[in-house]
C-alpha cells in the first residue's frame, strides 16, 4: 500500500490502481473512422486485374 500510494504522490492519483476498481473509457470510437473489414469479409478484399496492366 505504501508502494503504492507513494507512486501515485509523486506520479498523479489513479496512475496505480486496483483492477477490482473498475477502467472507465473517456473516449469513443469515431465510427466515420472505422476500418473497413479487409481482414474479415471476403467480399470486401482489395482485387486487381493485371491482365489490364500495360
Amino acid at each position: 500500500m505504501k508502494a503504492l500510494d507513494s507512486i501515485n504522490q509523486k506520479y498523479g492519483a489513479q496512475t496505480l490502481f486496483y483492477a477490482s476498481s473498475g477502467v472507465k473509457q473517456h473516449w469513443q470510437m469515431m465510427r466515420q473512422m472505422k476500418s473497413p473489414h479487409y481482414t474479415t469479409r471476403w467480399d470486401e478484399l482489395l482485387s486487381i486485374n493485371l491482365l489490364d496492366c500495360h
